[in-house]
């Protein structure tokens, strides 16, 4: 069983300032802005820097605005995933650390059945800044819980309760058809990531077609990440994050299963900062049961 190391404090004069000017908007998530929080670009960016401006936590991707950017549909599975939404209707979708949920409303408005979508959080705060920020409440059929995912047991025994209607994330075990995590596991040690990996494995579907995908910051090779506030933070490379997803399904699963029914893909791709002066690699990868 791995060690779990919970997320560190981060020492206040370690902490960035706001700088609103770090807000970039590529064409594509101003349109979607504007269908979704306010036509007017004054007032779309006045909200979004509200809800910024709300937040008790210092992630860097809070401080970089990262909350309204798409990243989740530049995986390359995204449209895949997107197209098996569609056709299948019996599909379950978990954003895990979904912060306010702005990747699953593009998710949904790309056309996933918004009643197949689920968004966890370990902070209810993000839920609830994302309903100030869509003002959705009472019309989003995308269901989202405030849950911890260390909660989850490690044993793969799917649920009898009803998937549509959890309130814990336990309730889920062997539910889920796909799986995305952006920017989560990069906030951990190395035994802590493989903790999270283990019971994402217990969530998912054996089901041919069911994938895990998500982003976060990488190395081109693997060690401990310079990380500005002080934290201790482990980052993956191309070569070992495959290597955590085989463990993970041998010890779930059996080996064969991990040799055999597992397909991983995972690349470096382009830098990206959140702070002025530094910058990161960031591991875009994927997790397929064939």
């Amino acid at each position: 069983m791995s060690t779990i190391r919970r997320e560190e404090q981060v020492a206040a004069n370690n902490i960035p300032a706001l700088d609103p000017t770090l807000l970039k908007l590529s064409e594509t998530e101003v349109q979607f802005l504007h269908a979704t929080v306010a036509s007017e670009d004054e007032e779309m960016q006045r909200r979004v820097r509200e809800v910024q401006e709300d937040s008790k936590y210092p992630y860097p991707c809070i401080r970089a605005f990262h909350y309204v950017n798409l990243m989740m549909s530049k995986n390359a599975v995204y449209p895949d995933i997107v197209r098996e939404g569609k056709e299948r209707g019996d599909t379950l979708f978990l954003d895990l650390g979904c912060c306010m949920g702005t990747d699953v409303r593009k998710l949904a408005l790309d056309g996933y059945p918004a009643r197949n979508i689920l968004g966890c959080d370990l902070r209810e705060e993000y839920i609830t800044l994302g309903y100030k920020l869509f003002q959705d409440r009472k019309k989003s059929e995308i269901r989202f819980l405030a849950a911890d995912i260390f909660d989850v047991p490690l044993t793969h025994k799917p649920s009898n309760a009803d998937p549509t209607s959890a309130t814990q994330l336990a309730q889920l075990q062997g539910s889920l058809t796909h799986v995305y995590t952006g920017a989560l596991f990069h906030l951990f040690d190395e035994a802590t990531q493989y903790a999270i990996a283990a019971r994402v494995g217990v969530l998912l579907k054996r089901e041919k077609g069911a994938v895990v995908f998500g982003r976060h910051q990488g190395l081109e090779d693997a060690g401990m990440i310079d990380d500005h506030m002080k934290r201790t933070r482990y980052g993956h490379s191309p070569t070992s994050w495959p290597l955590l997803w085989k463990r993970v399904f041998t010890e779930l699963e059996d080996a064969e299963f991990a040799e055999k029914r597992l397909v991983v893909d995972a690349k470096l791709t382009e830098n990206l900062s959140g702070i002025p002066g530094r910058s990161s690699r960031m591991l875009y990868w994927s997790v397929k049961i064939v």
